[in-house]
């Protein structure tokens, strides 16, 4: 099977790595899947804003929100970290689907906490149980370091997540347009040093990257001419994530030759 002669070479990498990885690759044309530590659960970083995205386009599809709806970016919303918006003065309000597009395409920490306010914690965690999804949870805002030093955190592991995103290309959970914008949101991601790095010119990734101290993280779905490839690639403990000259370390590399190899096994087949 044509993924399968990847499954070597990805194998090498991940014994070589300085750190832990969690791994899943499907061709979802053909159905053939490679697994590394599947079940791994890891701090999801930034990856947890894809399901705030899906909860909110349920919403919407339900007729709880609206993507034209405006929202009031208030000066204590915002937070620092990732995005733009805590460096505007005035901001004013700003409609929800520009919100959530911030939130995914330069993982703007204060539209996540605002998106987050607006669909619901507890039903994001909902929909997540609702989905099976029962290790990945939302359990505090973006850089709520008091949270976390309570031991609240946001969790994932690789198949959960590509779970998540395979349903989104197979447009069974939501309505077609609305996975199909989800996924456009996805593709305008502007951080391209994991999955996309070493792919062809041109070629169409809707993901989402995370990171935090020795994490670096990018789930995705690579569209190719032989058919979807879901990639969700988790790294945690890298001795050196940000060493050796390389942007985004030696996980963010990691993750780069790993999404190569798999698209060159598909598409060559």
């Amino acid at each position: 099977m044509a993924l399968d002669a990847a499954r070597e070479p990805i194998e090498a990498l991940i014994r070589g790595a300085p750190g832990t990885v969690g791994l899943v690759i499907k061709d979802l044309r053909r159905g053939v899947t490679l697994e590394w530590a599947p079940h791994e659960r890891f701090p999801a970083a930034s990856v947890i804003k894809i399901p705030v995205l899906v909860e909110a386009l349920r919403q919407v599809a339900d007729g709880s929100l609206r993507l034209d709806e405006r929202v009031t970016v208030r000066a204590e919303d915002k937070v620092g970290g990732f995005g733009i918006l805590k460096d505007l003065e005035s901001v004013g309000e700003l409609s929800l689907r520009d919100l959530l597009t911030l939130m995914i395409v330069i993982s703007d920490n204060t539209a996540a906490n605002i998106c987050i306010d607006r669909v619901g914690m507890a039903r994001v965690n909902a929909g997540l149980a609702a989905l099976g999804l029962r290790q990945t949870v939302l359990q505090r805002k973006m850089m709520d370091t008091a949270a976390r030093e309570r031991g609240l955190d946001n969790f994932t592991t690789p198949a959960e997540i590509a779970h998540l995103l395979e349903r989104l290309v197979r447009r069974d959970i939501l309505t077609a347009d609305l996975c199909d914008l989800g996924l456009d949101i996805l593709r305008r991601q502007q951080v391209r040093d994991r999955i996309p790095l070493l792919l062809p010119p041109g070629t169409s990734v809707a993901h989402k990257t995370g990171e935090l101290a020795g994490i670096r993280h990018d789930v995705g779905v690579v569209f190719t001419d032989a058919g979807p490839l879901v990639v969700a690639a988790l790294t945690k403990d890298f001795a050196t994530p940000l060493g050796r000259g390389l942007i985004g370390g030696e996980a963010a590399a990691l993750i780069a030759q790993v999404s190569r190899y798999a698209y060159d096994a598909v598409v060559a087949a």
